[in-house]
């Protein structure tokens, strides 16, 4: 049974924006055409979801869209399918669905990957958590309406897909915004994920591997035979080269993710760029382990901005006028 976790939207630019960021600037600093990482965050608790730019200084992200969002029937992180339970955790937009859709989930729909690494390793079930539009605008009024999707005004799930690319952008859906991507969280993981590529750079097996969890598998084998593995790659080089760009940190409340462009070289004979994904989970005395990590050959790309792009769709969206409502600005 497919629980299509649904994402209602709603645009603004309120000056009464809650972050725990310490500095969000506002859209109409943004220059007329620049390029930045976007993630969309999912706030259960407000009924809303935030568009905002992430970049490596975190501190300075920029807030762009928000929208009304409706979610699940019932309350509470998905646990199985069927539950009705929209899931929280940290998601990859999977692709966009166009055509061919069931009325009720309007003109376009975009499937993230809820059951991600740590949800399977938690043995959570279920799928077809998507954002998506609706057969009548009207619906989204309800709030709690679907069966763990998160469903959008039909001209704002439209917008998302200009923002939100395939296998590449960020949707952190939380109970509470508070709870999720807190500068000290940020900070630690950073830190630790610093230690892990200057430990990996330097071929230090011992250090490189203390950052593992004990139930860490790699091509479902366990971490004693990820450290052999690791073992014969690190002496079968001369000379190695691992070098990290365009690092983002995104933290929930019991987990990490951390996108990065890896650059590998080894003696020339062995040669890798792409996007790296590193899953940090954090235990209950709050210390952070690498528990899942993936790379791909399709590095990170940068989505392009710009106020009259921006202007428009706040124009278009139905979203726009409920939440400014009694707001004596914009920040556009």
């Amino acid at each position: 049974m497919k629980f299509w976790f649904c994402l209602v939207g709603i645009l603004s630019w309120s000056t009464a924006f809650a972050t725990t960021f310490k500095e969000i600037k506002p859209a109409k600093d943004l220059a007329a055409a620049s390029e930045e990482m976007v993630f969309l965050l999912v706030d259960k608790s407000k009924l809303k979801a935030d568009l905002l730019t992430w970049p490596e200084n975190e501190q300075v992200s920029e807030h762009l869209l928000s929208f009304r969002i409706a979610i699940g029937k019932e309350e509470g992180d998905k646990q199985k399918a069927g539950d009705n339970r929209t899931p929280e955790g940290i998601y990859f937009a999977k692709q966009i669905l166009r055509h061919g859709l069931p009325a009720k989930y309007g003109p376009f729909a975009i499937p993230i990957d809820f059951p991600n690494p740590l949800d399977r390793f938690l043995g959570k079930t279920g799928y077809g958590i998507w954002l998506h539009g609706v057969e009548q605008d009207t619906r989204i009024d309800a709030a709690k309406i679907t069966e763990g999707c998160v469903a959008f005004y039909n001209a704002d799930i439209e917008a998302l897909t200009q923002w939100l690319q395939p296998q590449q952008s960020v949707i952190v859906i939380a109970r509470d915004a508070k709870e999720v991507n807190r500068p000290q969280d940020i900070s630690q993981v950073r830190k630790l994920t610093l230690g892990w590529i200057d430990a990996w750079a330097k071929r230090d097996l011992d250090r490189y591997i203390s950052f593992y969890t004990d139930d860490f598998k790699h091509l479902n084998k366990s971490l004693k035979s990820f450290q052999a593995y690791k073992r014969r790659v690190f002496s079968s080089y001369k000379e190695m080269t691992v070098k990290m760009s365009q690092m983002r940190v995104f933290t929930h409340d019991r987990y990490a993710v951390v996108i990065m462009n890896q650059d590998f070289n080894g003696d020339n004979r062995y040669k890798t760029f792409g996007r790296k994904l590193l899953y940090w989970q954090r235990s209950d005395a709050g210390e952070w382990k690498l528990f899942h990590e993936d790379f791909n050959d399709q590095p990170i790309r940068l989505q392009s901005l710009s106020r009259e792009k921006l202007a428009h769709i706040i124009k278009m969206s139905p979203s726009t006028k409920l939440l400014q409502e009694g707001r004596s600005e914009s920040r556009l």
